[in-house]
């Protein structure tokens, strides 16, 4: 039986829960790959949402969960806990989550203040594919069994189609008993919280079989928030309240729904009838429009509740509550979709034509027979980072007027939920490839705001705001630039991030905009520690004032780390600097290469490894072994420029890190470990930073594994790729991304919303040995993915025509 005949997901005696597998899917003409969860295994479940617009989790136990989308981001709302949807048929309500709600007795699964029984799904089945999540609902004894398919429109490379904010909810019905059967669908939405939707009263409008679309629904807005819920070509449509978490209104779903004059909350249901065995799909869509955000993180600007939760001290709180918390930016989105209403008209009359080119760049990635299925089911799933994680700021006061109004300021959030400030700028090195890949025009206004912060002095901003600099600045601000406290590895990951947009784009506009920036910037990090001459080139700065990415560590003098990234940064340089004809600057930049590998190949090397760090002038020496030693290395293979590090002496050094560092974890490699493979902690950074000597950070492990790739160790570091990957899956945290795991448990030590581990896309270079650009290349990965995104016949509306 085909798939279109049976469910959304095919589940046989051959499907593997909880761990990787092949099966069918609708929509798909190949198997796909994916991990089938159950439900009750998901921390988090996948955001539906796309570029700029927020999202709203669908969790595993079919209720919503996070939700950003009315731009309550610091502290983020949620998890909201409430049913998404139920259903009544055949004299039994069900609803459609395996969460207790209030009035339910646990033990039989019954609601005690129904008019009739309540009865709860068994169990959910949870296949995600971002920005499609698919749900089978076991229902053990009704006579129609429902599965769910909801997404939200993210088309790589068509901006107006990706910041449509929209969601989906196809509603899939199957009469599985012998005679016909009628009854009722229910879908329920919370809406704005009464912070969010602001001191107005709500406007509620319900609307039936409205023109040209033929929607019936409700919609709910204020100034501040406002969304509408639809069904199109449907009678008898039902609008309510919310539903919440009340069972006896759920109970009472077959006879109506509640009503409230100014609720923020919504419900509608829709009838349906089946014959035996008959098959249908209801469809409802959700749209919204919240068009400002607080630099404070939240819709209240003078609330700074959250202050306490990220470790910012009370004189501080003050301060920023007396200043008013922060200022507000407007949502590019809403600049490219400024009514709710038109974006529901849109979706009515596109949702068919989006969700087939959704699924057809998704197939470009299941059927490439290069790719292991874990990796692109990953690809697939990590690109969720963009919705929760990204704003998009139209360019406007607070932002200078270096930034046009049509073109704005994009920026990713370090971790909404343990670490909120805008493009910290290792966080943008490790994470914003594929944002490079298929929204370069994005990253080129990031690149803009880089360049606009930069410092007099040459040194580049590690944050446009955020919490991490002291004082600290409002998590979602977008104009407070600070230097930071990474002052050694800042510049070059600015640079890199320079080179890697001109690389892939093949622009040489990028070089001519931005390379000013690319030179004051290399001037100022190979001269952090003038007095130290030629070895100052590798070296932390005068004094070892300034950490690096690996921050809660001690550091001095040369570094094989910081040395082969000022290494990698001169090599890129150089290379632009010649494309620019700049002969002299280029010629600098050689000289100091050559300088700095001088003193890291004379100074630095063990026979075996390289030296963690040295400071001849103190005799402070660190003979521990860094997992990461070669990430210079790898920067400079992915740009596809020559080597940084001795190639007669990496082979060496990559054995002796797999026997120690490698061989210590199961689930990736320790970040440190002495010469018998013990794993270390390498001191302390700031006072109190330190780290558990098993600690790894996963962007960290997947340079470390396209290392051994790109030096021909194919097997060894897909390998050690997929045991990172694997681990988190097995965590149930495909969409709660962490920022570090413990080697010898593989528990999660810190971090929910990592975009940096989005670095996973350039494994589609490193399984070829190709540098960025390879993919992007005709026939490659990256333009088959944009083609099936964007065929010849797409609606001109929807073309890279509207975007910047």
């Amino acid at each position: 039986m085909s798939t279109d005949e049976r469910s959304l997901f095919s589940r046989s005696s051959r499907t593997i829960y909880n761990q990787w597998s092949e099966f069918s899917a609708h929509g798909f003409l190949n198997p796909v790959s994916g991990m089938i969860f159950e439900g009750s295994r998901l921390t988090c479940g996948m955001p539906l949402g796309a570029v700029d617009t927020g999202c709203i989790d669908l969790n595993g136990d079919g209720t919503w969960g996070y939700c950003t989308i009315f731009n309550s981001h610091v502290p983020r709302r949620g998890p909201i806990n409430q049913p998404v949807l139920g259903m009544t048929v055949a004299g039994q309500t069900w609803l459609l989550t395996t969460q207790p709600l209030h009035g339910v007795d646990e033990a039989v699964g019954y609601a005690t203040s129904a008019s009739r029984p309540t009865r709860h799904a068994d169990r959910l089945w949870y296949w995600g594919h971002y920005p499609a999540a698919d749900i089978q609902y076991e229902t053990h004894g009704a006579p129609v069994q429902i599965a769910l398919r909801a997404w939200a429109p993210f088309v790589p490379g068509d901006v107006f189609s990706s910041t449509l904010p929209a969601a989906v909810f196809e509603v899939h019905l199957h009469n599985r008993s012998s005679s016909s059967q009628s009854g009722r669908l229910v879908f329920n939405f919370p809406g704005p919280s009464p912070m969010e939707s602001g001191t107005e009263p709500l406007r509620r409008r319900e609307f039936h079989a409205q023109a040209p679309t033929h929607l019936s629904g409700v919609e709910i807005e204020s100034a501040s928030a406002g969304y509408i819920l639809a069904v199109q070509e449907e009678t008898d449509v039902w609008t309510g309240d919310c539903l919440g978490v009340d069972a006896g209104a759920w109970g009472r779903i077959d006879q109506g729904l509640p009503t409230a004059a100014h609720g923020p909350g919504a419900s509608i249901s829709l009838p349906f009838e089946l014959e035996p065995d008959e098959r249908g799909v209801k469809r409802i869509f959700l749209t919204w429009l919240s068009p400002r955000w607080n630099a404070s993180g939240h819709p209240d600007p003078a609330n700074l509740s959250w202050l306490p939760w990220y470790g910012v001290n009370a004189e501080t709180s003050r301060s920023l509550s007396d200043a008013g918390g922060g200022r507000s930016y407007s949502h590019m989105y809403a600049r490219l979709h400024p009514s709710a209403w038109d974006t529901m008209q849109y979706m009515a009359r596109h949702h068919g034509s989006l969700l087939e080119r959704i699924l057809g760049w998704q197939a470009v990635i299941y059927d490439e027979v290069e790719l292991p299925g874990w990796l692109a089911d990953a690809l697939i799933n990590v690109l969720h980072l963009i919705t929760e994680t990204g704003l998009w700021a139209v360019g406007a006061a607070p932002l200078g007027q270096w930034c046009r109004p049509d073109e704005g300021l994009f920026g990713m959030n370090e971790d909404p939920r343990h670490c909120p400030q805008i493009e910290c700028v290792p966080c943008s090195f490790y994470g914003n490839y594929p944002v490079v890949y298929f929204f370069p025009q994005l990253a080129r206004t990031t690149l803009r705001g880089y360049k606009a912060y930069q410092f007099d002095n040459g040194e580049v901003s590690w944050i446009f705001g955020g919490i991490t600099d002291n004082p600290p600045t409002p998590p979602l601000e977008m104009a407070s630039p600070t230097r930071g406290y990474q002052t050694t590895l800042n510049g070059p990951a600015v640079v890199d991030m320079v080179y890697r947009l001109w690389l892939r784009t093949q622009d040489d506009t990028v070089l001519e905009e931005f390379y000013d920036m690319v030179k004051k910037s290399t001037s100022f990090t190979m001269n952090l520690r003038p007095e130290a001459g030629p070895d100052g080139i590798i070296s932390f700065p005068t004094g070892n004032k300034g950490l690096e990415w690996f921050e809660a560590c001690t550091w001095a003098g040369m570094a094989v780390h910081v040395g082969g990234i000022h290494l990698a940064n001169l090599r890129m340089a150089e290379a632009m600097a010649i494309q620019m004809g700049d002969t002299a600057f280029a010629n600098q930049c050689h000289e100091w290469f050559l300088q700095g590998s001088h003193a890291m190949e004379s100074k630095l090397w063990t026979g075996d490894y390289y030296l963690n760090y040295w400071e001849p002038e103190t005799g402070r020496k660190s003979d521990l072994i860094m997992a990461n030693q070669f990430d210079g290395e790898w920067m400079v293979r992915v740009a596809g420029l020559p080597s940084v590090f001795s190639n007669s002496r990496l082979p060496q050094a990559l054995s002796t890190i797999w026997r120690t560092c490698v061989a210590a974890t199961a689930f990736g490699a320790v970040n440190f470990s002495d010469a018998s493979g013990v794993p270390q902690a390498n001191g302390e950074g700031r006072p109190g930073w330190s780290m558990d000597p098993t600690a790894f950070f996963p962007p960290e492990v997947w340079m470390l594994g396209m290392t051994y790739i790109y030096a021909g160790r194919r097997d060894e570091g897909l390998d050690l790729c997929y045991r990172c990957w694997a681990r988190i899956a097995e965590l149930g945290r495909i969409w709660d991304q962490p920022n570090i795991l413990r080697g010898d448990t593989g528990e999660v030590v810190y971090g929910g919303d990592y975009y940096q581990n989005m670095i996973l896309w350039v494994l589609v270079a490193a399984l070829k040995e190709q540098d960025l650009r390879g993919p992007a290349r005709s026939g490659g990965l990256i333009e088959r993915i944009l083609f099936a995104a964007n065929p010849a016949s797409t609606d001109d509306e929807s073309t890279l025509a509207t975007a910047p």
